[in-house]
Formats: C-alpha cells, sequence, structure tokens
C-alpha cells in the first residue's frame, strides 16, 4: 500500500497541471465554475507541491545520515517525487551543474576517511577540444544561416552543449573513485556511483582487461567499471559480497571489480593500506 502511495505522490502534481489544462482547453464549463475550479485546482496543487518538497528534503537528509554522497543523495530524493524517467533527467541535469559547481570551488565529492583514486584521463582532451570547437561553431551559425530564429536556437544550443562539457569535466574531477570505511565506491561521474564493500582477505594487480560495451557491467561474478571499453586495474575478493548495479536494481553477487585508474601504481598503494595483498608483476589481459 506504502508503495503505491508513493507512486500516486510522484503523479499527483503533474496530473493537476495535466486536469487543468483540460478543463481550459474543453470548455465544458461556465467562466464562473472555471475561475473556482482553477482556484481549488491551484491550492491543491501548491499543497501537493509543499508536500513534495518536505519529502525530498526528508529523503536527503536520511541518504545524507546512511552514508549517500552528494549527488546519490538528490537523486534518492527526486526518486522519491518524481517519476522514474523524470527523475532520472532532472537529476542528471541538477548533478552537472552541483559538479562544475564543485569543480570551480576546488572541491571534491569525498566523504572524511575516503581517498580519491583519479579516472578518466583518456577522455579529458576529447572534451578539452570540444569546448575550443565552440567559438567556431557560433562563427559558422552567424556567417551561413540566414533565419535569426534557427540562429538563436542553435546559438543556445551550442551554449548548452559547452555547459554540459564543463559539467562532465567538472564530475571527472569532482567525483573521482573512492576508498575508505571499508567500501570502494566506483564511479563514472554524476551518471554512475557503484559501492562495493572490502570484506576478508583481497588481492588487487595492475592488468589491462578490453572489450567492455557499458559502463556498468556484471557477468560470471565480474564486476567492471571501464573507461571508454577496458580497465586496468583488478580486485579479487576472497568471498562473493553483494553490490546494486543501479538504484531500483536487484543486488548481485561479484568476487572480482575491474576499474580503470589514471595512475594504477598508485591505485595499487592505496588499495594495499586497506590490507590488499599486491601481486608484484602486472600482465595485460585481451
Amino acid at each position: 500500500m506504502k508503495k503505491y502511495a508513493k507512486a500516486a505522490a510522484r503523479w499527483a502534481a503533474p496530473a493537476v497541471i495535466l486536469l487543468q489544462v483540460v478543463l481550459v482547453w474543453s470548455e465544458v464549463l461556465s467562466v464562473g465554475q472555471a475561475v473556482v475550479v482553477g482556484v481549488t485546482l491551484e491550492v491543491l496543487l501548491l499543497g501537493v507541491v509543499l508536500a513534495e518538497i518536505a519529502l525530498a528534503r526528508r529523503t536527503y537528509r536520511v541518504s545524507r545520515a546512511e552514508g549517500a554522497d552528494g549527488q546519490q543523495a538528490v537523486d534518492e530524493a527526486l526518486r522519491a517525487v518524481l517519476p522514474g524517467p523524470v527523475a532520472k533527467a532532472v537529476g542528471m541535469e541538477l548533478g552537472l551543474l552541483r559538479s562544475m559547481w564543485t569543480w570551480l570551488r576546488r572541491r571534491r565529492d569525498i566523504a572524511p576517511g575516503q581517498e580519491p583514486l583519479s579516472y578518466g584521463s583518456q577522455i579529458r582532451p576529447v572534451m578539452w577540444v570540444m569546448i575550443c570547437l565552440t567559438p567556431l561553431e557560433i562563427l559558422a551559425i552567424e556567417l551561413l544561416l540566414p533565419w535569426a530564429a534557427v540562429r538563436i536556437t542553435l546559438l543556445v544550443l551550442a551554449l548548452y552543449g559547452t555547459v554540459w562539457v564543463l559539467g562532465f569535466l567538472g564530475a571527472l574531477s569532482s567525483r573521482p573513485h573512492v576508498v575508505g570505511n571499508g567500501v570502494l565506491t566506483l564511479r563514472f561521474v554524476h551518471f554512475v556511483s557503484v559501492s562495493v564493500p572490502l570484506r576478508g582477505e583481497v588481492s588487487v594487480q595492475e592488468v589491462r582487461h578490453s572489450g567492455y560495451k557499458k559502463a556498468v557491467n556484471i557477468k560470471d561474478g565480474i564486476l567492471a567499471m571501464p573507461i571508454g571499453d577496458s580497465t586496468n586495474v583488478a580486485v579479487t575478493l576472497s568471498a562473493p559480497v553483494p553490490v546494486r548495479p543501479k538504484p531500483g536494481a536487484p543486488e548481485q553477487e561479484v568476487s572480482e571489480i575491474r576499474f580503470s585508474a589514471d595512475d594504477p601504481g598508485a591505485a595499487l598503494t592505496l588499495l594495499q593500506g586497506y590490507s590488499l595483498q599486491v601481486p608484484s608483476e602486472g600482465r595485460t589481459s585481451e
């Protein structure tokens, strides 16, 4: 019953707005009736919005208290008050702006007791090239297109694209992988975050695996989070542990974690501090 109540709450605000639009366009009510109904619906909508804001704030605080980072807590709050697809889209946009703001302040989304493991150095140059090409794109739009409306539309899209790429770059720096408090958390900017408990005897080595097609791959007890299509660090656990590849998905057990780090040697050194047994030589596997 609680599940259905939450689902109804997520759709309440859109449903009220849709009902208002239908009443206006259908002209089934007189002017006086339409005013009364409109005011009633506005009051109802305000109540729904205030209730959802309160629910979102409460969910955010609970998530933070349970150890979620800022972006995870925001995503949980949005999922509590919005339909799934809408919450995901809004969360991505808010995450973009949040990551850029964190980056500009030279901060990182790291909790006390956690150490960062940076990643993404191989895709940063591509992002900067895209940003540097934006002025040329804007100039071409101004010179080649005679229609003002089209020029303005493409200009807005170009500027938005630049902000998006800057936010992506910001997230690469402000949301690194982190290890600490008995957990290894693997991230891909503000899109993905997967936490893996580190339990018992664990070994780690610098080893390359490639051929991955998705941001998060789980197969045969192996969790892989590549950059591009490859990973360069592998952590083997003594016993399988449960992980959740994405919010709302069922947990799956994994006994090996593969990920990409900018400096695999530094990653091995850091992980050694968590009682990991590190083989002396790496190898390559395709």
